[in-house]
């Protein structure tokens, strides 16, 4: 069978979804049962999978969440004659009338209709927001399967399709995380967050934290945004320049350095679909200190402390814990041990592609 992945959110300048579908693709190629077909943005972006047998790699350079992806991809995916497409995200193009799966990892935009996350105006904003609603709707709608990352998306998505059309696959963690490396030669004690700068995701908690405990500094690794001259306007009006580190894009083997080095991971958000910077940091040994939220307590269980994502004095708490009984950090890894367990990429793609074959009925 003939199987498309639409892979242009591939790869680490992605965040989450292009970790979530690079893994994908790393594994479910290991399959020669099946034809590859792996739609990609540039030549450059997954430079590994064109050297396997079983691939068919096809770029096009269309940005994602724009007309033209609405008015050519249709066509593209249409040429390749698949037996199924994969959308891992929920961009589908509206007039593609192939047979196909999608990955939905949140709805946070149906929770949360946040004005500060965007800098369109006020009109553009709201015929954006009926696009994005009406995309994602239909595309839950027409999907064979709608593949989602924990139960707490599932109850979510449920309003839009049934129970049976919703499949859970969890997501894992990647192999640097999980080995023994070098430590990041700081010389100041720290906290860390790794994401975006999304409102939903209240980085500025970790200044008002930075503001109480005038010992601790933060390392921000984040890719640059429309937000990070918002955020960094944020630093200097607190008057933490000197203490608040940002760091850009790193690779794995960095971003685990700093979490074997850091405090705790201080993840904050409103809102998530997973939370996989939380099993990273988990995986390095690194406590994790998470707001209390559904989808926290479903994928982390009693491997975090939970904390108020409206009051920093409940982080506080726990990061000067943490400082002055050095033993609770070998109680976190403990923790962690057997919630790792429960995710991996492996069994994701082993999932997925059961869904893949499935919905083709070769089984």
């Amino acid at each position: 069978m003939r199987i498309g992945i639409d892979a242009r959110l591939a790869g680490s300048a992605h965040g989450g979804i292009g970790r979530y579908t690079e893994e994908l693709l790393r594994y479910l190629t290991q399959s020669d049962e099946h034809c590859w077909v792996v739609f990609v943005h540039n030549t450059q972006q997954l430079p590994w999978i064109s050297a396997l047998k079983n691939v068919e790699v096809i770029c096009v350079p269309v940005r994602h969440y724009t007309l033209r992806e609405q008015f050519v991809m249709p066509k593209v995916f249409a040429r390749a004659k698949l037996d199924l497409l994969h959308i891992p995200h929920f961009n589908i193009p509206l007039m593609y009338r192939g047979k196909y799966v999608v990955t939905i990892h949140d709805l946070l935009w149906h929770e949360r209709r946040d004005r500060n996350a965007t800098t369109l105006s006020p009109l553009m904003h709201m015929l954006k927001y009926r696009a994005y609603t009406f995309v994602v709707e239909t595309a839950i709608r027409r999907a064979a399967k709608v593949l989602v990352p924990t139960e707490h998306v599932k109850h979510i998505v449920r309003a839009y399709t049934t129970d049976s059309h919703i499949v859970v696959t969890p997501e894992g963690v990647s192999h640097a995380y999980h080995i023994e490396g070098e430590r990041a030669d700081r010389m100041y004690p720290y906290v860390m967050y790794t994401g975006s700068l999304y409102p939903h995701k209240n980085v500025e908690y970790l200044l008002s934290i930075l503001e109480q405990m005038p010992e601790l500094h933060a390392v921000i690794v984040s890719g640059r945004s429309v937000f990070h001259t918002a955020f960094w306007a944020e630093v200097l009006k607190c008057k933490l320049e000197m203490r608040v580190h940002m760091e850009p894009s790193l690779e794995d083997d960095a971003v685990a350095a700093l979490y074997r080095s850091a405090v705790a991971l201080v993840f904050p958000s409103f809102s998530e679909g997973f939370g996989l910077p939380g099993l990273e940091a988990m995986a390095c040994g690194c406590p994790v200190l998470a707001s209390d939220i559904p989808v926290f307590r479903e994928v982390y269980k009693t491997a975090a402390a939970y904390i108020d994502p409206h009051d920093p004095q409940s982080a506080v708490r726990e990061l000067r814990q943490l400082m002055k009984e050095k033993k609770l950090r070998a109680m976190y890894t403990h923790k962690t041990e057997s919630v790792l367990r429960l995710y991996s990429w492996q069994h994701m793609a082993n999932t997925t592609l059961k869904v893949y074959e499935d919905v083709l009925g070769c089984r």
